[in-house]
């Protein structure tokens, strides 16, 4: 991840003249003769400002992901039906097929009417779209299961208004070979040749070499979609993996995070898109306690301290949330539990310092390079390479606190103190923190749960692939039950119906009754605790 004047400066009224152009990109869209005059590169920037958005930010992730995974709480502590899936979720998939998905697929179409010598200085611009369709794709299915893809996107270039669903492990399969072929493609090219997107692209257009930044994260993302299938084809995971670590190309420094920067205008807790405002929201009991016991570095990154100069988490469990409870314990004092660090998610935060809204930067990570560790270590210590799964795991918890403190200075949160090096070898020295191998799979989970606190859906993925963190693991979480009853936490989307007048009815009752041919997949589609195909017992 490379940050440049373009974004500090200039990258908002970038994204608010790509809204304000909104029209223009419908009428695009429904007529595809008007995209001749589009460059490709306008349709990657509206791909990539649409990475997040605010109502994803509102309501998968402040009011379900994150209180699942024991991050945060409401402000009145978790209610109790807090578990269950609300109908304003799963805002990933109309993102995909409303905004990232159609505009990257407009790309090829439009250096498709280039001329000769235009089409090959393309190249590695189809490359570079590929790779984050795929991702996006993968981001879509993974907790939907069979989503429409090959035939998606080509009603208006002769293709079909009924798209049937791929199947999630023929995707997955297919997915993996379009950004191997990507990468491929990228690391052939001559670089001299090619028109690359530059300012037009967020996430690595201000690179030293924006090719090989792609490259790496093209490799990152084939790692990262193989471990979901670990349980499903582990023959089949072993020779992605070989296959990619063949390449000299991987990610090796936090500043190779594949991560959206955005200024205050973006992520405000004000005006249009206050939606991204966390305000009202606590620090979580579990990750405060193990926090505070091991001095992790992070804990001011990701929360604040209360009242009393300290940092205390909220209860988890509905059970432990009632009147009585907080009045027992915590005498009723609403000051008393820590907030959750306004200015990592909304830096235009006025934090009541007397130096009035926050002009720092945001962030919104897809793929970083800790992440990039973690996989490497878990790898390792499954025995799917002969890497030193510690030597990873070190890097990784390294890379995740860099990366934080780094974006905590961009975001300018108040009063911080960057971290030092005493710190991270302190840390990695701590009780809970300290490499062991017997414990290798679950100090590697629970160091990539902390890590994705801006990435909750990941946390969520490998609580589902690990079963890290649990009420025994080194982050103990907390029993989470209302009265009496113990709260069990989703597995993927509650699916919906099409109407039966839908064009696309027959072919989603397709893709429902195959997937529901796995025991695993639940009582009906709109089961929330059934599974998708990758996530085996």
């Amino acid at each position: 991840m490379k940050r440049y004047k373009f974004l500090f400066l200039a990258m908002i009224p970038a994204m608010l003249t790509v809204s304000c152009k909104k029209s223009a990109f419908v009428e695009a869209n429904i007529n595809p003769s008007t995209l001749t005059s589009v460059d490709p590169g306008a349709q990657f920037l509206y791909a990539a400002v649409h990475a997040t958005n605010d109502f994803e930010t509102y309501y998968d992730y402040y009011r379900a992901i994150m209180p699942w995974m024991q991050m945060i709480t409401n402000s009145a502590g978790n209610a109790e039906n807090f578990t269950n899936q609300s109908g304003n979720f799963n805002y990933r998939y109309g993102n995909f097929y409303g905004n990232v998905g159609l505009a990257l697929s407009d790309i090829p179409h439009l250096v498709a009417k280039m001329t000769t010598a235009e089409q090959a200085a393309r190249v590695d611009e189809l490359a570079i779209a590929a790779i984050y369709k795929a991702y996006y794709a993968f981001y879509v299915s993974d907790i939907n299961g069979s989503i429409p893809y090959s035939q998606a996107f080509k009603a208006r270039y002769g293709g079909t208004l009924t798209p049937t669903y791929d199947e999630q492990q023929n995707l997955f399969d297919s997915l993996d070979l379009q950004v191997k072929t990507a990468v491929n493609t990228l690391e052939a090219t001559n670089e001299s040749t090619q028109t690359l997107y530059g300012g037009n692209d967020p996430f690595y257009g201000g690179a030293g070499d924006e090719a090989l930044a792609w490259e790496k994260a093209g490799n990152a993302l084939r790692l990262k979609m193989a471990m979901r299938s670990l349980k499903r084809n582990p023959s089949g995971v072993a020779t992605i993996v070989q296959e990619v670590l063949a390449d000299t190309h991987q990610m090796s420094a936090y500043t190779d995070s594949w991560v959206l920067p955005v200024g205050t205008a973006f992520a405000t807790s004000t005006s249009a898109n206050s939606n991204y405002n966390p305000t009202g929201f606590l620090a979580a009991a579990p990750l405060v306690n193990f926090m505070n016991a091991n001095s992790d570095p992070r804990e001011p990154i990701y929360y604040r301290k209360n009242v009393h100069g300290i940092y205390l988490g909220s209860p988890t469990s509905p059970d432990t949330c009632t009147d009585a409870y907080w009045q027992n314990v915590y005498k009723n004092d609403a000051d008393t539990f820590s907030a959750v660090q306004h200015r990592l998610f909304t830096p235009d935060f006025d934090e009541g310092d007397g130096n009035g809204t926050g002009a720092g930067t945001g962030f919104y990570p897809l793929l970083t390079y800790a992440e990039y560790c973690f996989i490497r270590a878990d790898l390792a210590a499954r025995g799917v390479t002969t890497d030193d799964a510690q030597t990873w795991y070190t890097s990784g918890v390294t890379a995740s606190i860099q990366f934080y403190d780094k974006e905590a200075q961009n975001a300018q949160i108040a009063n911080y103190t960057p971290v030092t090096a005493t710190q991270i070898i302190n840390y990695l020295a701590a009780p809970g923190v300290a490499w062991n191998a017997a414990k290798a799979e679950e100090l590697i989970a629970c160091q990539a749960h902390i890590d994705f606190y801006r990435q909750p859906s990941e946390a969520w993925a490998w609580w589902k692939r690990t079963g890290y963190p649990n009420t025994t693991s080194v982050i103990a979480w907390s029993t989470l039950s209302s009265n009496g009853a113990f709260n069990t936490l989703n597995r993927r989307v509650s699916l919906t119906l099409l109407p039966t007048s839908d064009a696309n009815y027959a072919n989603q009752q397709a893709a429902y009754t195959q997937m529901a041919t796995d025991p695993n997949f639940g009582t009906s589609p709109s089961d929330a605790q059934g599974r998708v195909w990758w996530d085996a017992p």
